[in-house]
């Protein structure tokens, strides 16, 4: 509840906050705009929260497109305003984590995308992919989804040294320094022989593992820590010797950004190869205007998912959507500021 309002009273803040700091004070038309915009995506995040599932994700996504016209009237130095979308879902008749969603010309998604520093793709995405790329989905994945999820990674703030003794790869003679850190996957653990393999496969799917290596090369990096979660320990060849916590904290924010919560660090999987995955920002907009979109033009096939006695989707889906109301006023928060806004995490029961 602290959080929720502290949330609310950023939000309220921008409408003055921002005016003498952004292209806001260089144009009336734009901060008109603005304070129109963050009227109606409180508006509708207020009709969110009152409506049922069946209509929930048409709320969001309008809420969050007007969420998004502020920023761009904030922080887009040229053209600030869009009337299309920017996506589209080719074909709405799979099942839900199959659909695919792309990018079509050039619209709100790119806008918003380019004003706030997010990465777009270039091609069709699956929601499945989409959904377990965001640390606040990722446990909870829909059905029959099997891409790579986001994966906690808990960050040393201190480097740490090993000698050739311990270290098999290293030729040094002298303790060579690492950045340490430790990731937690739900997945089986590997058997002794497979971790290597699994590793070096996992290191595929996540940019910011470059260059990691097992903190233990024989393997006993991994340890269980119940049935279908365990953790690996893994370092890096520190950039430089003698790093401070702030450096450590630096070469980390590449790697695995803190989100929404103080230490929070997640390892994010590519939506596409070779190329980051967008902000979560900008992964819930696909995510929310895929739903919107079946909402609106699929309105049986999105009840029938939501069906909690015969869908196996319903669950989560009742899920991601409560999990929204929450998490897109921080992201638009973030967003209007243009940097992180950490709170501290509730305690869990």
């Amino acid at each position: 509840m602290a959080g929720t309002t502290a949330i609310r009273l950023g939000l309220r803040h921008c409408r003055t906050s921002l005016t003498d700091q952004t292209h806001l004070k260089d144009s009336a038309s734009r901060r008109r705009t603005f304070s129109a915009a963050l009227h109606q995506f409180e508006e509708q995040m207020k009709a969110a929260e009152v409506v049922s599932p069946a209509t929930r994700p048409i709320n969001l996504y309008y809420g969050l497109v007007q969420a998004g016209l502020a920023m761009t009237a904030a922080h887009a130095a040229g053209t600030w305003t869009f009337d299309k979308h920017g996506l589209k879902i080719p074909d709405m008749k799979s099942g839900i984590p199959d659909i695919t969603v792309r990018p079509e010309g050039a619209g709100a998604f790119q806008a918003v995308s380019d004003a706030t520093g997010s990465p777009h793709p270039t091609d069709a995405v699956s929601l499945g992919a989409v959904w377990n790329s965001l640390p606040d989905l990722a446990e909870v994945p829909l059905e029959g989804t099997d891409s790579a999820p986001a994966i906690d990674l808990l960050a040393s703030r201190y480097p740490a040294a090993k000698t050739s003794d311990d270290w098999p790869n290293s030729a040094a003679s002298t303790p060579a320094e690492f950045v340490c850190a430790t990731i937690w996957v739900n997945e089986q653990l590997p058997s002794q022989p497979d971790r290597k393999p699994w590793f070096e496969d996992l290191i595929t799917k996540y940019d910011g593992l470059s260059g990691a290596q097992l903190w233990d090369a024989e393997g006993d990096a991994f340890e269980e820590v119940r049935p279908g979660r365990f953790s690996v320990e893994l370092c890096w060849p520190a950039p430089k010797s003698g790093m401070r916590e702030a450096d450590i904290e630096e070469f980390f924010d590449i790697r695995a950004p803190v989100h929404r919560f103080n230490d929070d660090r997640y390892l994010r999987p590519a939506l596409e190869p070779t190329k980051a995955p967008p902000t979560p920002l900008m992964s819930w907009w696909l995510l929310l205007y895929s739903f919107s979109m079946l909402a609106r033009y699929q309105p049986r096939k999105w009840t029938d998912a939501l069906d909690i006695d015969k869908s196996p989707d319903a669950a989560a889906l009742e899920y991601a959507l409560d999990t929204a109301l929450e998490v897109i006023p921080h992201l638009v928060l973030e967003g209007l500021r243009q940097r992180p806004v950490l709170l501290s995490k509730p305690l869990s029961m």
